[in-house]
């Protein structure tokens, strides 16, 4: 059984691991949910303290109605949140019950799996970091049941350990083939991504609350990417009087394997690295295409995502011009569909410039004119607009609009023009960072229009003229609207980066990030091969295992001499008992190994009885630490040190 003195700081440990858990799932369950977490975690550190157990029935009884409000409050929608919630829920009823050194362990293991879970949500440098210091504190509490001397000395010892395996497993990381796994949960429902398949002109405005990576860029020195950054990820080929939606047409023909995609002319060359995401669109500037393996391209040039959404993704991009477009008379009634009866006063304005520019050019041009010239204006508030008529509101009443009404607008007028035209949502720019970096992030969402003329699609963007240095960078850095921009955004160090201190800090921290997803998120079996072959050239098929088992051989040799080197006991005292018989051995004392300490140490005595005070604290500990399992606390331990250093200076 375990010893009282040893209950509470062990509750009070594991307790404290729960509680950060359950911290790590703020954005991904309901508060309510949380609440409960943190109560019982709570209620565990005042079991710790009193060393009380709840009353079985009670347990029961609390345990139904948390499982209760787990389906309630979570679902079953989302399994994978549900399976992690369950896990932490059942891991935290099981410290409540448990009493005995065997149960605690149990506890310990399934922290590892709760641990091991919060991968799955975030995958962060910090995150990261602050996981692994809770997988060390729960090593220094399985070592602490194990021999419950200082809990100091437990933590000190699972510090070394995993710092000993940290060089082992990047090793194997880095050598060890990467085979894609046997099996795996489904992504879990990651808001990371704001776009939808709906472009409501409201939708898009709120994705300025929020501060999120969505996606890094890296431009190779010999690439000269040019603003504006149009990264395209939907086409909205449909308008219901409302929203854009992507028909069910548009979304069979893009991924037909029948239609492949063209390979773009006079292309530049990019990397990507995409964060995690709750759908499988990418990005990519104009026409893009991939060679990855893990990213599909359609035949409309954008990029979509194959495998699991839960991970960063890292891919190569081509982008470029495609002209020759000719659209079938099928397409072009696709692309010109509008629904009856609505938004008269818009159609009349669209006919009567259809009237006087009677090409499709001519009239991309003065819709131009007519937005820079109408004194429309660009906000992050626009104002709510209901009713079957929202465009003739928008372009008669209010003219105050963020990108989504002036897309929804242009292209509504081109369609009754019946000029083809499609809205496409994606980002627009990005922040410039060290070397050739651009982060996009969410506030950055962006829609625009596509027009067909001239066998061509053009992009036609009313930001050009009624707000035109938004094409250049970030939304973040607009001047005009920096205001209204830090009041959208949440709390975060990107709503304070005006301070120095607060933006350099940023900055770096996303500079270790970086780094931290470019170097290890990403490492797939492409980047692998890349690396083995950078290291050994053609050779690397043969010369790596041959590498691995090498180094593995002298791992195991290592460890083989330094544990026959080593004592393996992990016995409180040890240290400082085979001190003592070498203090004795050096005065011609000898001792005997089949005897215990304290018939050693009477011998000592009866040959020095001069020191047998000093002799009998040291046996008195002895006593308390190894037959009474009290806790070879600093106390002892300095005791014990003190002892023999006086017995060493002593005649």
């Amino acid at each position: 059984m375990l010893k009282m003195h040893n209950a509470g700081l062990i509750n009070s440990a594991l307790s404290f691991i729960f509680i950060i858990m359950s911290g790590f799932l703020f954005t991904e369950v309901p508060a309510l949910f949380l609440a409960i977490l943190i109560s019982l975690s709570c209620l565990n550190l005042l079991i710790g303290k009193f060393y009380k157990k709840l009353n079985g029935k009670v347990a029961n009884i609390l345990a139904a109605a948390c499982l209760i409000a787990l389906f309630v409050v979570v679902g079953v929608s989302d399994t994978v949140k549900l399976f992690v919630s369950m896990m932490l829920l059942a891991s935290t009823f099981k410290l409540l019950q448990a009493r005995t050194t065997k149960q605690y362990q149990t506890v310990c293991l399934l922290v590892f799996f709760n641990l091991s879970t919060l991968y799955l949500f975030h995958q962060g440098l910090l995150e990261t970091l602050l996981v692994s210091s809770l997988y060390i504190v729960n090593f220094a509490v399985l070592g602490y049941l194990d021999s419950p001397n200082s809990f100091k000395t437990a933590n000190k010892q699972s510090v070394k350990t995993i710092f000993f395996a940290l060089p082992i497993a990047a090793f194997l990381i880095l050598f060890l083939p990467r085979l894609p796994a046997f099996w795996q949960l489904p992504g879990p429902k990651l808001a990371k991504t704001g776009l939808s398949e709906q472009v409501n002109p409201f939708s898009i405005a709120k994705l300025a609350e929020s501060d999120e990576l969505v996606f890094r860029v890296e431009e190779p020195n010999n690439t000269a990417l040019q603003p504006p950054y149009y990264w395209r990820s939907l086409i909205h080929d449909e308008f219901n009087g409302n929203e854009w939606l992507i028909s069910d047409i548009l979304k069979s023909q893009q991924f037909n394997l029948t239609r492949k995609p063209v390979a773009p002319q006079n292309y530049v060359q990019y990397q990507v690295i995409a964060e995690p995401s709750s759908a499988n669109w990418l990005y990519g500037l104009g026409y893009a295409t991939s060679d990855n393996t893990a990213v599909f391209s359609t035949y409309n040039g954008l990029l979509k995502r194959k495998g699991n959404l839960n991970k960063n993704i890292k891919y190569t991009v081509k982008s470029g011009s495609l002209n020759n477009v000719v659209l079938s008379d099928f397409e072009k009634r696709l692309y010109t569909r509008l629904p009856g009866n609505v938004n008269p006063k818009t159609r009349t304005l669209s006919l009567s410039l259809a009237e006087k520019n009677t090409n499709e050019e001519a009239y991309f041009n003065a819709l131009l004119r007519y937005f820079n010239e109408q004194a429309f204006s660009y906000t992050l508030t626009p104002t709510a607009m209901t009713g079957e008529n929202t465009i003739d509101q928008f372009v008669f009443d209010n003219k105050r609009g963020f990108c989504g009404h002036y897309a929804s607008t242009a292209a509504f007028m081109f369609r009754v023009a019946k000029i083809p035209a499609r809205v496409v949502s994606g980002y627009l720019g990005g922040e410039q960072k060290q070397g050739s970096t651009l982060n996009v992030y969410q506030y950055d969402a962006h829609a625009w229009v596509e027009v067909h003329f001239n066998n061509a699609w053009h992009v036609f963007d009313a930001t050009a003229v009624v707000a035109p240095e938004r094409l250049n960078g970030s939304l973040s850095q607009l001047s005009e609207l920096n205001e209204s921009f830090n009041e959208n955004l949440g709390f975060g160090l990107k709503r304070w980066s005006h301070f120095k201190a607060i933006n350099w800090l940023r900055n770096h921290l996303e500079e270790l990030d970086y780094k931290w997803t470019n170097w290890v998120l990403t490492f797939d079996q492409q980047s692998q091969q890349n690396f083995l072959k950078s290291l050994f050239g053609n050779k690397a098929n043969w010369i790596t295992p041959l590498v691995v088992l090498v180094t593995l051989a002298f791992v195991f040799l290592g460890y083989f001499f330094y544990s026959k080197r080593t004592p393996l006991s992990n016995e409180p005292l040890i240290n400082e008992i085979e001190q003592l018989y070498r203090w004795a051995n050096k005065r011609g004392i000898e001792t005997d190994v089949t005897l215990t300490p304290l018939q050693n140490i009477a011998n000592i005595k009866k040959q020095k009885p001069h020191l047998s005070s000093e002799l009998a604290k040291f046996e008195q500990i002895i006593i308390e630490v190894r037959y009474q399992q009290l806790a070879f606390t600093q106390k002892r331990k300095t005791t014990a040190r003190v002892l023999l250093n006086s017995l060493k200076t002593a005649k």
